[in-house]
């Protein structure tokens, strides 16, 4: 904890009750109240009310359908917050709850999470203390499958450094096998570099708060160092000499590609450097980490750095920390070259574009829309992220501060609630766009954030209306890749996002799992399809393998109920007392070991096994659970490309059925591509499909109406069900006097409840949603069934009908 820390706690509330009043966070047993509450979240309300339109509500009170929200108040149920967590005497759980007051005085309570307080590794290096009055500086260095010529320039500067005394501490954040034994190969035979391997990744936020742990207590300086930029040298030399009584040091630096060609001859080429106004600080980093030094003792108040919820950078957080407790110091000459290339994790153009004002009002003929999205994911990734840094900061340093600095944190604290202090962050945002610019506009950007939440606030009412579509979920990751909030068209980001490989955090005493890569969890598109992969894994777990079911899409809130709805069909039952689940957009970084396994079952999933795959280097290919030739499901383009695409990744086949294997052996791809032996390298199997027993004659004879029952999904993502082809069929049947009196029903919408005109008088009714059972009873209750698939997969409900 240190001198205290600071969770971002951020979700959605709703009780059976009724409407709540107040809402806190309950953090040890201490009430601190949320941020903000009754924000509106239309997603909660579509998860709880999934046979309603959430913009044709009129005149409807109540939904007794809906055990978790009847009274219909989901949609005002969004809360965030920053739960602070205070200094404590001994190690132990930290447990944190939310409390909800509702407006007859009565509160109820339930548990967020108890979360486990870990020490920090313990300082297992000593220093090289000398017998002279020289002081000992402790570089801590952070790497993380370093680019072996890069690696070796690094280290190769610092043992050529004037200043002598020094003890170089490296921290590998799990780099792979090889590249880990290369690093330590690199330093072998000299004893003042002590290398240290995390057992699992960390990322390089966490990896550089480990590296400064290890740092020997009796160290009088710590420099920090990255893996692969090369010093000059008397850069320890010349940040000793000039630091004086200042909490930090940092100097300037040439830039160069990695042929060690010149791009810049100073970092600070489009932007005016600052290191003592706290608050430009905040919003917009200028202390660079690799060209910083300061003293020991600063570790006290730094450490642990605050947790890494958001996109937060080492740098930042050490710089703000020594500015709130004294004076920064600047060596305006390059100390070091920071080499640029495609493996950093930020680099220099990145952290000094400015967007100009040609940009901004170029960017008012934007979509609205799109630019109220843009403000909103700002709120959540930007706001919060430094409300979170102040909030620390100040429970750390407030005592040692001065009190204008205090005034700062204070003010940027209330934003949020205080019109003046937003005011004040546009007009330094107007600054920046005369002369050199010191922060590249980032007020503005927080002005707009601030100001979506305040219009949010003015909008919202008790029910969805159509045409306010503002909304208060959060994004699905508070830390999103460097350049991710740069405007990008929405197509190519939908796109990238939707491939983009998740965040694997390797650790070498992981247990080896198979992981079962699925879109999402969504109770009201779990078909056929998604009951196959769920039985695979049940399957698999059963053999006494360890399980994992991987989302790789953002999954939507999900009802209380939602394990016992998918655990009630046909083989689930206990599903989730055997296989793991996690949502792995939504995790900070999915936990596995070098040995694990991945199983596709898309052909998205397809390039995010594969990536994961060689990532981790443990396996040469993944295993494809292949039910339909996906590239039908798309009109000829990207999407259909890079289906296409995910059958030429290495990968074991697993077909759903013997038919679509043979279309597979047929047209060569795949498995069967270029002649190879594809039947080797790929099984099939048949699904299970639902028991219908077959009515008997007395009760065909028995019955009156008779009915039609069609496979009617109008929906974009299942074009290849030909709804349109079925419907002109169905119309033309009408019109030579077929299915005169019958009764027309359609199944498998997700937006049932609708009666879609045929001919006069005549029209198709959309049936709910029904459980597997009263699915089969529908079946044997009708006479005809209708099924379009353009695929060569049969589909199950064809089979079934």
């Amino acid at each position: 904890m240190g001198g205290g820390t600071a969770l971002f706690v951020g979700g959605w509330c709703v009780s059976p009750a009724g409407g709540i009043e107040s809402l806190a966070f309950v953090v040890d047993g201490a009430e601190q109240p949320v941020m903000e509450h009754g924000m509106p979240r239309l997603d909660v309300f579509r998860a709880l009310h999934p046979g309603l339109d959430p913009f044709d509500t009129r005149g409807i009170e109540s939904d007794p359908d809906s055990p978790d929200d009847p009274r219909m108040a989901s949609y005002r149920s969004g809360f965030w917050g920053i739960a602070r967590i205070e200094p404590r005497a001994r190690r132990e759980e930290v447990k944190i709850a939310v409390r909800a007051r509702f407006e007859d005085g009565s509160d109820a309570e339930s548990e967020l999470a108890s979360i486990k307080e870990v020490e920090l590794e313990p300082p297992t290096v000593n220093g090289q203390r000398s017998t002279i009055n020289v002081p000992l500086v402790a570089i801590c260095m952070a790497t993380y499958n370093p680019p072996t010529e890069l690696l070796h320039a690094q280290l190769d500067s610092i043992r050529a450094q004037t200043h002598g005394n020094w003890v170089c501490v490296v921290s590998d954040d799990c780099s792979d096998p090889e590249r880990f034994a290369e690093l330590e190969q690199a330093v072998e035979g000299d004893p003042r570099f002590v290398v240290s391997r995390s057992p699992r990744r960390l990322g390089f936020y966490r990896n550089f708060e480990r590296a400064l742990a290890l740092a020997p207590v009796d160290a009088d300086f710590v420099a920090m160092s990255d893996q692969d930029d090369a010093w000059h040298a008397d850069k320890l030399e010349s940040l000793l000499a000039r630091i004086g009584d200042a909490r930090l040091v940092y100097s300037d630096a040439r830039i160069i590609d990695r042929d060690g060609r010149l791009i810049s001859d100073t970092y600070w080429r489009e932007r005016r450097n600052n290191h003592d106004d706290l608050l430009s600080l905040l919003v917009a980093n200028s202390v660079t980490g690799a060209a910083s030094l300061f003293p020991r003792e600063l570790l006290g108040y730094a450490l642990p750095f605050p947790p890494p919820q958001f996109a937060h950078f080492h740098d930042h957080w050490l710089g703000l920390t020594a500015l709130a407790l004294g004076d920064i110091e600047f060596v305006e000459r390059p100390l070091y070259d920071y080499v640029q290339h495609g493996q950093a994790v930020l680099g220099h153009e990145n952290a000094n574009r400015m967007v100009t004002l040609r940009h901004r009002v170029g960017g008012l003929r934007r979509d609205p829309r799109e630019r109220v999205r843009k403000w909103r994911m700002h709120y959540f990734v930007d706001v919060c992220r430094l409300m979170q840094f102040a909030t620390v900061l100040s429970m750390r340093c407030r005592e040692r501060m001065e009190p204008g600095k205090r005034r700062v944190l204070d003010r940027f604290l209330g934003t949020d609630r205080s019109l003046v202090s937003a005011g004040r962050l546009a007009a330094r945002g107007a600054r920046e766009l005369v002369g050199r610019p010191e922060t590249l506009g980032a007020e503005w950007m927080l002005f707009f954030a601030f100001a979506w939440r305040r219009l949010l606030s003015a909008t919202t009412r008790e029910r969805p209306v159509r045409g306010l579509r503002l909304d208060a979920v959060p994004p699905p990751a508070l830390d999103p890749k460097p350049g991710a909030r740069t405007p990008v068209a929405p197509g190519p980001r939908a796109i990238a996002e939707k491939i983009a490989p998740l965040e694997l955090a390797a650790r070498d005493d992981a247990p080896q799992r198979i992981n079962l890569l699925i879109p999402t969890i969504d109770l009201d598109h779990f078909f056929g399809g998604y009951i196959a992969k769920f039985n695979l894994a049940s399957a698999l777990a059963a053999r006494g393998l360890r399980v994992r079911l991987l989302t790789v899409d953002p999954v939507a809130p999900l009802p209380r109920s939602w394990q016992r709805t998918l655990e009630s069909y046909s083989g689930l039952a206990g599903f989730f007392e055997h296989v793991e689940v996690e949502f792995g957009r939504e995790s900070g970084g999915v936990e596995v070991s070098r040995s694990d396994r991945f199983v596709a079952s898309t052909w998205w999933t397809a390039h995010i096994a594969d990536a994961a795959v060689r990532s981790l280097g443990g396996a040469e290919r993944f295993l494809y659970l292949i039910q339909e030739y996906e590239p039908f499901t798309f009109p000829m383009g990207t999407y259909a490309a890079l289906a296409a695409e995910s059958y030429n990744l290495p990968h074991r086949a697993l077909f759903s059925s013997e038919l679509l294997r043979d279309y597979f052996r047929r047209h060569g791809i795949g498995v069967y591509a270029d002649g190879s032996d594809g039947d080797a390298a790929s099984e099939s199997f048949e699904n299970a499909i639902t028991a219908v027993p077959p009515p008997g004659a007395a009760a065909l004879a028995a019955r009156g109406t008779r009915k039609l029952l069609f496979y009617a999904r109008p929906e974009p993502h299942a074009a290849r069900n030909m709804f349109e082809l079925a419907l002109l069929g169905l119309g033309s049947a009408l019109d030579r006097g077929a299915f005169a009196g019958w009764e027309l029903n359609g199944i498998g919408s997700v937006e049932p409840g609708r009666r879609i005109p045929i001919r006069d008088g005549l029209a198709l009714k959309l049936l709910p949603r029904t459980g597997q059972d009263e699915y089969a009873a529908l079946l044997r209750d009708h006479d005809v069934g209708l099924s379009l698939m353009y695929t060569p997969h049969p589909s199950l409900v064809p089979i079934e009908m």
